[in-house]
């Protein structure tokens, strides 16, 4: 008999589990916040900008990079994978944290490092701030991205010392190639 009762309850509990994670699932809709700015980004964009001399580096060095952006499935959050020419060299993750109220910003690179940055939207204006690690010396990072039209934004990057002076160490713009949609923010109907 206790062993009836054992898979009684052990049944009612894995059902009562499944279901209220269905429940959950079903409620549960990305931020809007977040799939207006999305759907600025989904596509393929190709960036380019140079260094600025600064105390962090001589600076001077252009750069050219491509990025492909794209809704995860449920729409929660976008994937972002980075190249230098063919060559692959970063993931990113964006989000956004509604507890917070503050976007989120993970990227792996090719070279083991994580970086992690929160970002808040003022109009047109992107400010994204975290910490990092710059020749064995901790760090403030800050980007900043100014939208100027649906295929056009500016970005700048900034590193700050202990002392807390901001410090320009690049700059540049990034041109939307195509405004395809690569996979839709809504959940897909089960």
């Amino acid at each position: 008999m206790k062993k009836l009762l054992v898979r009684i309850l052990i049944m009612f509990l894995t059902v009562s589990t499944s279901i209220s994670a269905q429940t959950a699932q079903q409620s549960r809709k990305p931020s809007p916040e977040f799939q207006k700015e999305g759907e600025y980004y989904v596509g393929d964009w190709m960036l380019t900008g140079e260094t600025k001399p600064s105390p962090f580096g001589p600076g001077g060095q252009k750069f050219d990079a491509s990025e492909r952006l794209e809704w995860m499935p449920g729409g929660f959050f976008l994937m972002a994978r980075s190249y230098e020419g063919a060559k692959w060299s970063a993931l990113t993750i964006i989000g956004y944290d509604k507890n917070k109220r503050v976007f989120t910003h993970t990227r792996y690179t090719e070279t083991g490092e994580i970086e992690t940055m929160e970002g808040t939207v003022h109009g047109e204006t992107e400010i994204w701030s975290g910490n990092g690690e710059l020749r064995g010396k901790l760090t403030k990072q800050r980007l900043i991205i100014e939208r100027r039209s649906p295929t056009l934004y500016t970005f700048k990057g900034e590193i700050a010392a202990d002392s807390g002076n901001w410090s320009v160490v690049y700059e540049g713009q990034a041109i939307k190639t195509t405004a395809r949609p690569l996979q839709s923010p809504s959940p897909t109907p089960k």
